[in-house]
């Protein structure tokens, strides 16, 4: 028989607030049962809410746990059946880490489902010893779980891609987020660089070549990054290349000009006039941005009335166009939709 110290030690391991381990055995080289049971010696009855102590009978069944460092963890669980002594009716105890009728734990269902997001039912299924249909089964359990909890302090809703043609209206604003703004004005900005580097290969003189392309190397995280996220390191290319392509820096300062637009504090009004000479000044580096914000201008300064951005939409997005990526040949809308769901709640 185990020490108490030893088994005090499995109970904190496995962590099921209420209940204790009361004894352990290695059934195998790396399988480990652990005999669990409820500590409190009362339950209450559900159909008259009164409290009982008297034991019908003890059920025992085995559920499996997750693996405690290389050993397969299967609990014994004693989950005793209570006679009412008021009403007189037969219950059975609740186990609040485990659902009725399944033989693993929550925390194990879980840690499938996060398994199952990164690689695959198969692949998660070997690992945890569990069939497809088993999985399945857990995946649509924490769907339906994840569906019955609703948003209660909405203030925003955010909807990707609407436009006029596809039916969009009546919405409370359509706005162009500034991160597509500040993208295309630093794929210009990064256009330009390249262009710089290409002059300089096409010069002659191999010791002046050598040089200029010295300076301009690594110099594409420093022009795009914001200003004030520059390191030193960062902050001597850009003095470097001020002389050696003194356009160049001008372009990033066209750049970092309009940011500053976005993220000063203004009104609409003013924005927009602000945009306005950005576009006319700029012109020369930015055409194909100038060009946007002109075509854009209503969306892009709806930005400064609350300050809303499609930042989280955006990202949402993108998740779900690499869970499509990954899906691939899931043929299944239902099951597509499971795992958009499931990867939001767990990832």
């Amino acid at each position: 028989m185990p020490s108490h110290s030893l088994l005090h030690f499995i109970t904190n391991i496995i962590n099921f607030e209420g209940f204790k381990a009361t004894n352990y055995h290695f059934i195998t080289e790396n399988e480990l049962l652990i005999e669990i049971e409820n500590k409190e010696r009362l339950s209450i009855c559900p159909h008259c809410q009164n409290q009982t102590d008297k034991v019908h009978q003890s059920h025992r069944y085995i559920v499996r746990d997750i693996p405690i460092s290389s050993w397969d963890v299967l609990l014994l669980v004693n989950r005793r059946q209570f006679r009412c002594k008021k009403c007189r009716k037969v219950f059975s105890e609740e186990l609040s880490f485990v659902k009725k009728r399944r033989t693993y734990t929550r925390r194990l269902a879980e840690k499938v489902v996060k398994e199952v997001l990164e690689t695959d039912v198969v692949n998660a299924g070997k690992r945890n010893r569990m069939t497809p249909a088993e999985i399945d089964t857990i995946l649509k359990e924490l769907e339906a779980d994840c569906l019955k909890s609703k948003p209660t302090e909405l203030k925003k809703l955010g909807i990707d891609e609407i436009t006029h043609l596809k039916g969009g209206k009546n919405y409370a604003a359509v706005l162009v987020d500034l991160f597509h703004v500040i993208s295309q004005v630093n794929k210009e900005l990064d256009d330009r660089r390249k262009q710089e580097k290409r002059k300089i290969e096409k010069i002659k003189n191999q010791k002046e070549k050598e040089q200029k392309l010295q300076g301009i190397k690594n110099s594409k995280y420093p022009l795009l990054k914001k200003k004030e996220k520059l390191n030193d390191t960062e902050k001597e290319k850009l003095k470097e290349l001020s002389k050696l392509a003194p356009e160049l820096i001008a372009v990033y300062q066209a750049k970092e000009k309009l940011r500053d637009i976005f993220e000063s504090q203004i009104t609409a009004d003013k924005a927009f006039w602000k945009l306005v000479d950005w576009t006319e000044s700029f012109y020369k580096y930015f055409p194909n941005s100038s060009q946007t914000i002109k075509r854009w201008i209503d969306e892009i300064v709806a930005y400064f009335d609350k300050r809303t951005t499609q930042g989280a939409v955006e990202g949402i997005n993108q998740k779900i166009k690499l869970i499509k990526r990954r899906a691939y040949e899931l043929t299944n809308f239902g099951n597509f939709r499971r795992r958009v769901l499931l990867n939001w709640h767990y990832c």
